[in-house]
């Protein structure tokens, strides 16, 4: 399986399909000369505490009928201070009948350098600010696996799920505010063991209680936004209640993919996208500026999750998410029209997670570009269904190089 390449300022061509540079037929004849590895390398299997990694090279000889198979990419190192890297992979010679200089070996996976795309937060802390420059280097060209905990009853049982089926564990765990018992230490621990976390929040229309039902229900969004009403007051409980929750994991260095006001459309089934697009904007902006500014919250990474349709309208501006995608639960993976559809509305350069799903889709499908979302998260539960997903398929998607699970994530603290 291919490694997932990581980050950006790497020494090397930057790539056209990211920010950052992150990023034939094998037969018998005369190698031409070494070729210098096109996928960068970045430092090694511990954390880089320093500036940006030094790319590794591979030799990769052309022949005269097509390049041989490369060697293996020398170790990434860090310029200053982190751990070396794993050496890349041997790749694949593509050279030319001219004798050109064949493809290099693929990176080697490890800790984490510098890189140009930051937060939109100005005082993320370290975490989420490697976090975001991950997420930025697998953008179109891998996919982070990722599950949603039934929180309701019992959480452990959708990793255990994967494992217990010869799979890796996901890259990515999903929880909900709306089920406070137990999701924060499970988040905690699930980024100890080398994952990441993204909770969302099913936050009950203010003045009523954090139930599912309420969220579906009605509130004045006017009056939430207005100092001083009985919504605003309900309101910015519920938002101290989470800034706690939130608190503890940034205690612990652990940053959240934070995808609060779930599936956004135009007159949808959530209380807050009830209202129209400007009283939305207003709602994710008082928001962000409560957690960010008031509570002191720098762990965060925003995440605007739209459902099936999104809509510019209910689009809060880059200055205010760092990742934007849709959900979906139609079956015609990999949802390559919803992939168009969303990047009509946010733009082709921020990464788009599908961070709702029943059903998985297949990376052999998504890319390069039909669909090249970042991450999927599948639903809780829905991996085992018996009616959104297969066993086989799912251990094909897991097994596919384009699939990054938990182990492959590196080392971001």
């Amino acid at each position: 399986m291919l490694r997932p390449a990581t980050l950006a300022v790497i020494l090397g061509a930057a790539s056209a399909s990211t920010l950052a540079a992150c990023g034939g037929d094998d037969t018998t004849g005369t190698p031409g000369a070494a070729g210098t590895s096109t996928a960068p390398a970045t430092g090694g299997a511990g954390n880089v505490s320093g500036a940006g990694p030094v790319a590794g090279n591979s030799a990769a000889g052309a022949s005269s009928s097509g390049g041989s198979t490369g060697n293996a990419g020398s170790a990434g190192t860090s310029s200053s201070g982190g751990s070396n890297g794993a050496a890349g992979a041997a790749g694949a010679g593509a050279g030319t009948s001219a004798g050109g200089n064949g493809d290099g070996g693929t990176a080697g996976t490890g800790g984490v350098g510098a890189c140009n795309v930051v937060p939109v937060n100005p005082n993320a802390t370290p975490q989420a600010k490697k976090l975001l420059c991950y997420l930025y280097s697998q953008h179109k060209n891998h996919v982070l696996s990722g599950q949603q905990e039934t929180s309701w009853s019992n959480p452990q049982a959708d990793i255990d799920w994967y494992t217990n089926n010869g799979m890796k564990p996901p890259a990515v765990l999903g929880g909900d505010y709306l089920y406070p018992d137990g999701t924060t230490n499970r988040a905690i621990a699930y980024w100890k063991a080398g994952g990441i976390t993204m909770i969302r929040y099913h936050m009950g229309a203010p003045p009523q209680a954090d139930t599912y039902e309420d969220s579906k229900g009605t509130a004045n969004i006017d009056n939430v936004l207005k100092e001083g009403t009985q919504e605003n007051t309900s309101f910015k409980s519920k938002l101290d209640y989470v800034a706690t929750e939130l608190g503890k994991l940034q205690s612990q260095n652990v940053p959240v993919l934070w995808a609060p006001f779930h599936e956004v459309q135009p007159n949808g089934w959530f209380w807050w996208s009830k209202g129209t697009g400007p009283q939305f904007v207003a709602l994710w902006k008082y928001t962000f500026n409560y957690l960010t500014k008031t509570k002191g919250l720098n762990n965060l990474l925003w995440l605007m999750p739209f459902s099936g349709t999104p809509s510019s309208a209910y689009y809060p501006g880059k200055e205010y998410l760092d990742l934007s995608g849709p959900d979906t639960y139609e079956e015609n993976q990999p949802f390559t029209g919803l992939y168009a559809n969303a990047k009509g509305v946010i733009g082709d350069t921020v990464p788009m997670p599908l961070h709702e799903t029943g059903r998985i889709p297949s990376p052999s499908q998504m890319f390069p570009s039909a669909a090249p979302w970042v991450l999927f998260s599948v639903w809780a539960s829905y991996q085992n269904d018996g009616t959104h997903n297969t066993l086989d398929n799912i251990k094909s998607v897991y097994a596919d190089s384009h699939t990054v699970t938990r182990d492959e994530v590196p080392n971001l603290n």
